[in-house]
């Protein structure tokens, strides 16, 4: 398992808006997919015959052949361009990305860490969404097979590791880090009320119970319309404490109430 690269950031982005150095671009749209399908198949070697008909399902095979040369001229030029040769590994009838020279280039390689540390790597953590974001192959039937659970996979790593840096950030008390990266967790999985009962306990813990009594609202309210369900009870039993603590210190973010807590107030507090 690779150590995050200190306060770097990865050279090539696949997870949200996808990028490879700074402000490198490639030509063609199904150069990304591409790539994407090379990075997640690591170490396996791909036929370009195979390449090509996936991407290019409508085209007899030496128009797809030609298309896919081209693509993959344009992708071997932005990857030298910032990581230097021997990445990609190119010949006649075969296509991948050299597992060595590869590993560590990608965001999706650096999500098990064994310690993410940097504010650089804390930045792009919070800032990383679905693999080929926005990206979709019309009429390749193979390819969009394949996307949805590299997706799924991507998806998990992701999460988890947001989950580990944001134990990491609240163990050291760092709690504006560590709300921004559970605030990315439940925003990409807004179902998971462990999660969402850890940015409670964040923003309680910051002295903002308004903003925890929020979440809950907006879970509640997305649970009920979505799901035709309930919050869990550890969950509804988490708002009822925080909202008896922010009635028993009215001062809290300007709440001036100087009635004694009872039922009615904090139900009130929830519903608001």
């Amino acid at each position: 398992m690779n150590a995050w690269p200190g306060n770097a950031q990865p050279l090539v982005r696949l997870l949200g808006q996808c990028r490879i150095g700074e402000g490198g671009r490639l030509a063609y749209r199904k150069g990304w997919a591409l790539l994407a399908y090379l990075a997640v198949e690591r170490p396996r070697v791909h036929r370009r015959s195979r390449i090509a008909a996936m991407l290019w399902p409508d085209l007899a095979p030496g128009a797809a052949l030609t298309n896919l040369r081209q693509v993959l001229a344009d992708l071997n030029r932005a990857i030298v361009a910032v990581a230097g040769e021997g990445v990609l590994l190119i010949d006649r009838e075969h296509v991948h990305l050299c597992p060595e020279a590869s590993q560590g280039l990608f965001d999706i390689d650096l999500l098990e860490p064994a310690q993410i540390a940097g504010s650089a790597a804390l930045e792009w953590l919070e800032d990383a969404g679905e693999l080929l974001e926005g990206v979709a192959l019309e009429r390749c039937d193979e390819f969009c097979e394949w996307l949805p659970g590299a997706r799924a996979w991507a998806l998990q790593r992701l999460l988890n590791a947001l989950e580990r840096a944001r134990e990491d950030a609240t163990a050291s008390q760092d709690l504006e880090v560590a709300v921004n990266l559970c605030r990315r967790h439940v925003m990409l999985d807004p179902w998971n009320e462990s999660q969402q009962r850890s940015l409670m306990r964040l923003y309680a813990q910051r002295g903002e119970p308004d903003m925890a009594l929020h979440c809950y609202r907006t879970l509640a309210r997305g649970l009920e319309q979505e799901l035709a369900v309930k919050p869990q009870t550890a969950t509804h039993t988490l708002a009822m404490e925080i909202a008896q603590r922010y009635a028993a210190a009215p001062s809290l973010r300007g709440y001036g109430r100087t009635r004694a807590p009872h039922a009615a107030p904090q139900d009130k507090a929830m519903r608001a």
